[in-house]
């Protein structure tokens, strides 16, 4: 019952955030821009999206390799497709991860392996996010200001505190040996297993090179999607700014407070992309 209350809060908070937003954007502007979509570059995009999800499934594939989890290049791909079309319509915009590592507990009874390897998946490519926005902020010109500099820097500091417990032992340890104060003891032998998964990675140098090439592949195509899809719409900005926009809004779209980061998503794009001169109608259907 508890579950459900917060599911559907969820819902009502996707629904009068989109509500708010169209009343404050007005539906004639919105269809305006929309009218507007040069079909060329909006085919480009759509291509670019769907170059971005088999480079995404084969950076993952690579990940799956250290947990000695391997299927044909075929069912990977299908795997990694139906979690990206579940991120869309589940929970805090990463429900299509669960759904990945259900898949794979399913399918080889290896749930803490496939966990490691998805949500590396998922910081990886956070990761590379963060160096596009950082670099771009501070040597693209244009962009500095103080409440903007927190969310950079914010953003780093969260990734740095996760890649120094996921590859180092001894942080891990300490925080695990805290841990034994305050959980059940299942619960510590359940992040111990988790522990090791993500520790596995420590000498894994090509996989993990590889991993990272694609990534970075993985995401110059889904921001040039965004940029493509913003000149489809006449919007003239400049790529240095989606390099520094998108990588937030995707992390506070990935916070769940909305289904599949709807309502927060855009509103965070119509904030971020105004202050370059968008106006909110085309922000909205940029996202």
């Amino acid at each position: 019952m508890k579950r459900l209350f917060f599911t559907l809060l969820k819902v009502g908070i996707s629904l009068c955030l989109v509500i708010i937003f169209l009343h404050q954007v007005g539906w004639p502007q919105l269809k305006s821009a929309l009218d507007s979509v040069r079909r060329e570059q909006w085919a480009i995009a759509v291509a670019l999206f769907g170059v971005s999800n088999l480079l995404g499934a084969f950076q993952w594939r690579e990940l799956l390799s250290t947990q000695e989890i391997r299927f044909p290049v075929r069912t990977i791909i299908s795997l990694y497709l139906v979690g990206v079309f579940f991120n869309n319509f589940l929970i805090g915009n990463i429900g299509g991860d669960a759904i990945r590592i259900y898949d794979l507990n399913r399918l080889t009874g290896k749930g803490l392996g496939g966990f490691a390897a998805t949500f590396l998946d998922r910081f990886i490519g956070l990761f590379t996010l963060s160096c596009f926005a950082t670099f771009a902020y501070y040597f693209g010109g244009g962009l500095r200001s103080p409440d903007l500099e927190i969310f950079v820097l914010l953003l780093n500091v969260t990734l740095l505190g996760v890649l120094c417990f996921g590859f180092s032992r001894r942080v891990s340890g300490v925080l695990l040996t805290k841990c034994t104060r305050i959980l059940p003891l299942e619960a510590i032998r359940v992040m111990e297993d988790v522990r090791k998964s993500f520790l596995l990675y420590r000498h894994a140098h090509g996989v993990l090179f590889r991993a990272g090439m694609l990534a970075l592949g993985v995401q110059i195509c889904r921001i040039a999607v965004y940029y493509t899809v913003g000149e489809a719409l006449g919007q003239e900005v400049a790529f240095t700014n989606y390099l520094v926009f998108i990588p937030l809004i995707a992390i506070v779209a990935a916070v769940p407070v909305s289904i599949g980061g709807i309502g927060v998503r855009e509103n965070m794009g119509a904030l971020l992309f105004g202050r370059v001169g968008m106006h909110p109608a085309a922000a909205l259907a940029l996202m």
